[in-house]
């Protein structure tokens, strides 16, 4: 297994003597670190694979750091990237978090904190350390594909910019949007929701902006609106992408003013919430097609997170049926435990629902089958029907699909069908493997394959 102190760190910057500062310090708690002047001279040896962590500053005169860091994943590499700055503004940071940045420290820095934030960074660099799931707020996930969208989180939660979040239907947008909330500094403030898709069209733009008595039929009294009770809060409109027309215009003129009016109304209300938006639709095809403003995405789409639907997180199955099951089980009794080769049924089915299926299905579970064993017959007849005949395409015939994601595809199936094989005996699966035990359980638990389910159903 690697170390941190295996692991090769490459400063970037034009100032000789912050050069050799920041390798002394970095050195000094036996961090393999190096520093380069020439941003061009040191990103080909990037592309090359040959560190695994890169610090750079932003005002360099060669190259500035935003450049720098185009240029590397311009060349295909996904090295993590921290920029450390003393010209840092909540401008530079949001343009930092855009490029997907590891970390972003503004100047000074104790070298504490800084060797900190660097052990942080390498650590994601070792998934087999991991002691388990990642919890973040309300989000809990096991699986490596969420780990970008966690980090992410944690780096834009407490600026003040917008967020659009993309992602299928069910897929959890909803406890994201909580999550950049929770983290922020708005978090005592109010969160309010909005489902632009569940409020009929005529009806919308009062729930947005409130409305007067009598401004329409019906209208008996005064009526405070969503960005109103948000306060200094966030505001969180799901489903954005099925906003009308006129609706999208109305929501621009606040964006862009920091006001509104209530409907039948004169007098302009101040929104000081924070607006966190999210879609199942492809708004920039949306835009190609007129149907939705591109003045208005441009606004919304400060800050992008795509959520991957929960068939691209295998890993996430067995940890988030557990936790549904835990919560839905009556108080008096123990979840049920999911067999093996049921779990295996479960990570082969495709989710459409994603995560809103999976706790239905849960949920369903710890009622009818509580303190009792999960076998193959006790789950939906539409899963095992659909679990069983699918397959997932094979990572050696999958279009353009990079070296690491097939690998991490390979092993997941291989170990899957291995625990099955054994019938959840661990030591017996590195037997077969040819592996020694301590890598062979990393690896099963980096593809989050072992869970007390395993466990307890070899007991």
């Amino acid at each position: 297994m690697s170390s941190l102190s295996q692991q090769k760190i490459l400063f970037i910057d034009d100032l000789p003597n912050l050069c050799e500062e920041m390798v002394t310090i970095l050195r000094s708690v036996d961090l393999d670190a190096e520093a380069m002047l020439s941003p061009h001279a040191a990103i080909p040896r990037i592309a090359r694979g040959e560190f695994a962590l890169v610090i750079t500053g932003l005002v360099i005169a060669e190259l500035n750091g935003f450049e720098i860091i185009q240029r590397i994943r311009g060349a295909g590499s996904r090295v993590p990237i921290i920029m450390v700055t003393g010209y840092g503004t909540e401008q530079s940071a949001i343009e930092a978090a855009r490029l997907g940045v590891a970390d972003y420290l503004t100047k000074p820095v104790a070298e504490a904190e800084l060797i900190a934030r660097v052990k942080r960074v390498l650590k994601q660099n070792l998934p087999q350390e991991s002691d388990g799931p990642r919890i973040l707020a309300r989000m809990i996930s096991a699986d490596p594909s969420m780990n970008s969208v966690f980090e992410k989180v944690k780096t834009i939660a407490s600026t003040e910019s917008r967020v659009l979040i993309l992602g299928e239907t069910g897929a959890g947008k909803q406890v994201l949007a909580h999550a950049i909330h929770d983290q922020s500094r708005r978090k005592k403030e109010p969160f309010v929701e909005v489902n632009c898709a569940a409020i009929p069209a005529n009806l919308l733009e009062s729930e947005l902006f409130g409305h007067e008595e009598g401004a329409f039929t019906g209208a008996s009294k005064r009526r405070i609106g969503r960005f109103e009770a948000a306060g200094k809060g966030t505001i969180f409109l799901d489903e954005i992408g099925e906003l009308s027309f006129d609706l999208q215009s109305k929501l621009l003129h606040v964006l862009d003013s920091g006001k509104f009016c209530r409907v039948g109304g004169n007098k302009d209300q101040v929104s000081q919430a924070r607006l966190v938006s999210a879609t199942n639709r492809d708004l920039i095809k949306e835009v190609e097609l007129g149907r939705f403003r591109a003045d208005l995405f441009y606004r919304l789409n400060v800050i992008c997170i795509e959520l991957p639907p929960l068939r691209e997180r295998p890993g996430d199955i067995s940890i988030l049926i557990q936790h549904f099951m835990e919560k839905f089980v009556a108080p008096s009794q123990k979840p049920p435990i999911i067999m093996p080769e049921a779990l295996s049924i479960l990570t082969r089915y495709s989710w459409p629902g994603n995560i809103r299926e999976l706790q239905n299905m849960a949920e369903q579970l710890a009622i009818m089958k509580a303190g009792e064993k999960i076998g193959v017959v006790d789950l939906p007849q539409r899963i095992i029907d659909k679990g069983t005949t699918e397959t997932q395409t094979s990572p050696f015939v999958a279009e353009s699909i990079p070296f690491r994601t097939a690998r991490d595809q390979f092993e997941k199936e291989y170990l899957g069908r291995l625990i099955m094989q054994v019938q959840g005996n661990l030591a017996e699966g590195a037997r077969i493997a040819e592996m020694d035990r301590a890598q062979f359980y990393r690896l099963v638990k980096k593809h989050g394959l072992t869970s007390s389910s395993h466990q307890n159903a070899n007991t």
